[in-house]
């Protein structure tokens, strides 16, 4: 549990005392003329928040520490393995790769594609979409069978490769030029 629930819950707490302690007091507090004592049931209240505000206090220096602890720097032998893992997972993922463009068994090829896919990598083959220079790399050109083909990706030539959102290698890809172009 947060520290700032428990303080919620202290504080809800005070304030059930304060009216329960109140209503008590005025209730005991009760004479012939009147069967609720207003000044005595104020006075038991008064008492029963100047406690509760004590409790608070208390709690909150009690809980400094623990929120204190959250601002610690990491340990810096973690951070190191963090960074070696990283660092290792980029050398697998880019060993898959390049035995993926080698592989001579199709079935092969697949079962590496599955991997990196459920390792996060993603397969970039861009057939039908319009060549964008920034995302793609032209290989070559081949002739449009109709002039709306015109900048088309016509095929793939070597796969791209995007690990989540960074784009780890562009597709090279053959694109589809009109006689006119």
């Amino acid at each position: 549990m947060s520290t700032s629930h428990l303080r919620l819950i202290a504080t809800v707490a005070v304030i059930a005392a304060t009216a329960t302690t109140g209503a008590v007091t005025g209730l005991l507090a009760a004479t012939e003329e009147a069967s609720f004592a207003v000044p005595a049931a104020v006075a038991g209240a008064a008492g029963a928040a100047l406690a509760g505000v004590c409790v608070l206090l208390i709690l909150a220096g009690r809980l400094q520490p623990a929120a204190a602890a959250g601002t610690e720097q990491p340990d810096p032998a973690a951070l190191a393995t963090i960074d070696q893992l990283g660092a290792e997972r980029r050398t697998l993922i880019n060993t898959c790769i390049y035995v993926r463009d080698r592989a001579t068994s199709q079935a092969i090829a697949d079962r590496i594609g599955a991997g990196l896919a459920e390792a996060g990598v993603a397969t970039v083959a861009p057939v039908g979409e319009r060549f964008d220079p920034t995302r793609h790399e032209a290989g070559g050109t081949t002739p449009a069978p109709d002039p709306s083909q015109d900048g088309v990706i016509a095929v793939v030539e070597t796969l791209g490769y995007a690990d989540r959102a960074a784009m780890l290698r562009n597709p090279i890809v053959t694109v589809y030029r009109s006689a006119g172009a």
